[in-house]
């Protein structure tokens, strides 16, 4: 497991952050106020720390966009196939995020499978869930066909009630 930064060891981040975007200091600027204040950062450890704190804004971003897109799309589908495509999503970004945390510490990482698990349960529930809805309307579907209901009325009822 790679080193922790000085500047996150001292956990120095949002005020870095803060000098850089808020009150427009340079990096050279940040490190003589650092320097000043009894840290020994260089201006590369700086410059690293802003780059991946960027990184993960520029993901959150990515991420609301995503989310945005999806919620709205969504809107037009029923419930469960909404609540399957958000665990879905919810689970690839836990997933992606799995896979860089070789660079992060947990002390209790029994907690991080044990959300991901639920989230696997989670998701498995909700298929069988709209598997199990799809069935039902497929058996009302055909006893209003039986009982020669109209097929416009049929299509309203899926719409209405179904979303589909």
């Amino acid at each position: 497991m790679p080193r922790r930064s000085k500047i996150r060891l001292h956990d120095l981040l949002e005020r870095v952050v803060y000098l850089y975007n808020n009150e427009k200091k340079t990096i050279k600027e940040i490190e003589s106020i650092l320097r000043s204040e009894g840290y020994d950062i260089s201006k590369s450890s700086i410059h690293r720390a802003l780059k991946s704190y960027e990184e993960l804004a520029e993901e959150y971003k990515r991420t609301a966009e995503e989310t945005k897109i999806l919620i709205d799309e969504l809107r037009k589908t029923p419930a469960s196939y909404t609540m399957e495509a958000i665990l879905t999503m919810l689970a690839n970004k836990v997933f992606q995020f799995v896979r860089t945390v070789e660079n992060l510490e947990f002390e209790e990482p029994e907690e991080l499978v044990r959300a991901m698990n639920r989230l696997a349960y989670a998701i498995e529930k909700m298929q069988r869930y709209r598997e199990e809805l799809e069935a039902k309307l497929k058996t009302v579907e055909a006893e209003a066909r039986k009982k020669g209901i109209d097929e416009e009325f049929i299509r309203y009822v899926k719409q209405e009630i179904f979303g589909v």
